[in-house]
C-alpha cells in the first residue's frame, strides 16, 4: 500500500514525545530502523495532590530532550531504546527545585507477533531505569529500575484514497523482585489528509503503584492526557512533528501543558 511507509513513520515519530511509550506495532525490516530525537516544553499552574486536590503552583517550567531508537534484527525481532534528559524548575507549597539530569533510559527487544496489509501486533520487554528525582511530581517514571511488558497493536486502511490508523498499546512494569510499580495505556489515531501531512491525536493514561524514595513515602501516582500533533514528510527518510500536549486530570501529578517538536530519520 502506498501510504505505509508514511503511516509507519508518523506512529514512531508520534510515540518518540511519550515517555512511556515509544515503539509502534509495526517492527522495521532487519538491519532498517530509525533514530528520533524530540523537545519538550511544558509549563503549568496547578497540580494534583496526594488526595487529587487542586493545588497551585508559582513557578513551573520543564524542557525535555528525548531520543529513541529501532533497528530491525530478524524479520521478527527488532531492538529499541531510548534515553530522556529532563531540565525541571518547579516553585509550589513546600516546593522549590530546580534540576537537570537524564529521567529515563531504557533499552529492550520488541517481537513481531503477526504482521501484514494494513495490520500489525507486537510484544515489546524492555529494562527501564526511571533515574532519581528529586519529587515526584517532576516525573511518572518510576522510581527505581523495572521490567515493562508492553503489548502493541495497530490497523491501518486506505479510506476514499486517504490513510487511516488507529493503534492501541497497553504496558505493565514490575521491579526486578517481582513487585508490581506500574500500568500504561495509549490509544493513537492519524489522518493522512495529503500526501505529505498527517494529523495525529491522541489519548493516554498511566498509574503507578505508591513506594518509598529516598526514605520517603510517595503516593500513588496517576495522569490522564491527550495530545494533537500534525507531521510533515521534508524527504523520503525525513519527517518534521510540530504538537501540542496537556494534562487534564491525575494524582501527585502537574496538570501539564506544552509544545513539542521532533526530527525522524529512517536508516
Amino acid at each position: 500500500m502506498r501510504g505505509r511507509g508514511t503511516i509507519l513513520g508518523g506512529i514512531g515519530l508520534w510515540f518518540a514525545f511519550c515517555p512511556q511509550a515509544y515503539a509502534s506495532a509495526w517492527n522495521p525490516d532487519p538491519w532498517h530502523g530509525e533514530i528520533i530525537s524530540g523537545y519538550v516544553y511544558a509549563s503549568a499552574d496547578t497540580a494534583k495532590d496526594d488526595f487529587g486536590q487542586t493545588v497551585s503552583l508559582d513557578i513551573y517550567n520543564k524542557k525535555i530532550v528525548q531520543t529513541y531508537g529501532n533497528m530491525g534484527l530478524t524479520p521478527r525481532l527488532a531492538l529499541i531504546g531510548t534515553f530522556d534528559w529532563q531540565d525541571t524548575q518547579i516553585v509550589g507549597p513546600g516546593l522549590n527545585t530546580r534540576f537537570s539530569k537524564p529521567s529515563s533510559i531504557s533499552a529492550g527487544l520488541q517481537y513481531q507477533i503477526s504482521r501484514r496489509e494494513g495490520h500489525a501486533t507486537a510484544l515489546a520487554l524492555s529494562y527501564v531505569d526511571g533515574i532519581d528525582l528529586p519529587d515526584a511530581l517532576l516525573t511518572l517514571e518510576s522510581r527505581k529500575p523495572t521490567i515493562e511488558l508492553r503489548g502493541l497493536w495497530g490497523e491501518s486502511r486506505t479510506i476514499w484514497g486517504r490513510n487511516v490508523f488507529a493503534e492501541l498499546q497497553g504496558a505493565g512494569r514490575v521491579t526486578p523482585g517481582g513487585e508490581f510499580a506500574s500500568s500504561h495505556a495509549q490509544f493513537t489515531l492519524g489522518f493522512e489528509p495529503l500526501p505529505r501531512i498527517m494529523l495525529l491525536a491522541k489519548t493516554h493514561y498511566t498509574d503507578i503503584e505508591p513506594g518509598v524514595f529516598e526514605r520517603l513515602d510517595i503516593a500513588r501516582q496517576s495522569r490522564w492526557g491527550i495530545e494533537s500533533s500534525v507531521v510533515y514528510r521534508l524527504r523520503k527518510r525525513d519527517y518534521l512533528e510540530l504538537g501540542y500536549t496537556t494534562t487534564l486530570e491525575g494524582r501527585s501529578a502537574v496538570l501539564e501543558r506544552g509544545w513539542k517538536i521532533g526530527l525522524w530519520r529512517k536508516f
